[in-house]
């Protein structure tokens, strides 16, 4: 029983020593790489001021320098010195203090309407210290000049409905009355009295019925009357 509580008790030290040679030999933790944040980048003007602003450089860092300088540079020359540039020391969270600069279209012998020219910020490289150099290395490209205008989209093209078709119409005839095809509206009673020889015709056969008639009543009353005596 003691024999079996002696080897748990071995294992428990071992296990415990390889954690903590574990974490001993663990690396740091890498830290997150600097920006810089600057108030305008595009359509730049000579002297016109911009503020930066940095963060996520080695907490409490010193020594900082902060400027604008042409692409790649090397040293003090390459860059603004006149315009702002300063050196200052990042806080205990890797921020920067706000730099305000006074940007120049050209300075010294650049001209950065000919070649690259950033806002720039990391601390003076020396003997010893080329991987920390690197490690807070940052910069921001800046343009001068009018910023590029952005395309204009062609307008839309509007949609208008389609115009309703007309109904068909039957043109007004432009034919004169009575042509062939067309009925002319008669202006005679529709049954009309016979003119001509057959009108005088049935007037003299009228005439000569109501004599007959005349001379029948003078024969008739005559006779009567003597058959009444």
């Amino acid at each position: 029983m003691r024999t079996f509580r002696r080897r748990a008790l071995t294992l428990v030290v071992l296990l415990a020593t390889s954690c903590g040679l574990a974490v001993v030999a663990a690396p740091p933790a890498a830290l997150a790489a600097p920006t810089l944040t600057v108030s305008a980048t595009t359509g730049l003007t000579d002297k016109q001021q911009v503020t930066v602003n940095g963060s996520g450089f080695t907490p409490n860092l010193k020594q900082i320098a902060v400027g604008q300088c042409v692409a790649g540079f090397k040293g003090p020359t390459d860059c603004n010195l006149a315009g702002g540039a300063a050196f200052v020391n990042a806080d205990g969270s890797g921020k920067l203090p706000t730099v305000t600069l006074r940007l120049a279209q050209r300075f010294g012998s650049f001209d950065c309407t000919k070649q690259e020219c950033v806002v720039a910020a990391q601390i003076l490289p020396a003997s010893d210290n080329a991987d920390q150099v690197q490690a807070n290395k940052v910069s921001v490209p800046l343009t001068f000049g009018k910023a590029p205008a952005q395309p204009t989209p062609p307008p839309a093209t509007p949609t208008t409905a389609p115009s309703p078709t007309p109904a068909a119409t039957t043109p007004a005839s432009t034919m004169p009355a009575g042509a062939a095809g067309t009925p002319t509206p008669s202006l005679v009673n529709a049954n009309p009295v016979s003119a001509g020889p057959d009108r005088y015709a049935v007037a003299v056969l009228v005439g000569f019925g109501l004599l007959l008639l005349c001379i029948g009543l003078l024969v008739l009353i005559p006779y009567r009357n003597r058959r009444s005596l």
